[in-house]
């Protein structure tokens, strides 16, 4: 059976997963187009239901377990979307509720507001194989776009929502090491590898309270005519060479 009304319940359930109080009452989320919800899938997220377009339910049906499958019309897809563009498939995943040891193979992300910032640097941190994010304030990682742009690799690494005195009582026992604009060591001169990153807003960086206490300061060099990069290059930049180290 295909649904078809916009008002079905299940449907109603879905958009209203757009907001982030709605995600975080329910636990769960969405995400979209088939790269991200396979790799989600595989990367060992709960899958609740997964919304395919006749189309899409034809060329990926056989991937996912049957009775998770909802087929739906066009105009429910792109109801239910948050794209521009629809992808022809919507997944309602479970958030994940483990939590792992504290470990210096981290990142935090202080007060990252753009969610294409923080799901490119979630991405980053994926392909880094860094362990956890520490996320400070900012943007609901769970939110649609952030899902999108870490093309479901969030699966990849844990996700901790936490405030900065939570964290620093977590990790008391590691480095860490801030990174600003200018002032700060070259990567050279730090052993990146066992201290976690800070990586700060997109405007404003890190409050100069949290610079203070952590334990350094680096400082990507740019030999070029520049004042700053986007926070995502230069926290990706960061994780490279953390895990170059």
């Amino acid at each position: 059976m295909i649904i078809q009304s916009l008002t079905n319940p299940k449907i109603k359930h879905i958009v209203n997963l757009h907001s982030k109080s709605y995600r975080q009452q329910h636990k769960q989320f969405i995400a979209q187009g088939i790269k991200a919800c396979v790799t989600l899938f595989e990367g060992g997220y709960k899958l609740h239901s997964i919304y395919l377009s006749e189309d899409m339910y034809q060329q990926h049906g056989d991937f996912f377990p049957s009775e998770s499958i909802v087929l739906v019309t066009d105009a429910i897809v792109k109801k239910i979307s948050t794209t521009i563009t629809p992808s022809g498939v919507v997944a309602v995943f479970e958030m994940p509720e483990k939590q792992s040891a504290p470990t210096d193979n981290a990142i935090v992300l202080y007060n990252i507001q753009d969610p294409g910032n923080l799901g490119t640097l979630i991405r980053t941190a994926a392909a880094m194989n860094i362990a956890t994010a520490y996320l400070v304030e900012g943007v609901d990682p769970f939110n649609p776009k952030v899902i999108q742009a870490t093309a479901g690799t969030i699966a990849n690494v844990e996700i901790l929502q936490i405030n900065w005195s939570e964290f620093q009582k977590l990790c008391k026992n590691f480095k860490t090491c801030a990174l600003v604009v200018q002032d700060g060591k070259t990567p050279e001169s730090i052993d990146l590898k066992h201290a976690i990153l800070v990586i700060g807003n997109e405007s404003q960086g890190l409050s100069s309270q949290v610079i203070d206490e952590c334990s350094e300061k680096l400082t990507i060099p740019m030999p070029g005519k520049t004042e700053s990069l986007n926070a995502a290059v230069a926290g990706s930049i960061a994780m490279y060479l953390k895990n170059k180290n």
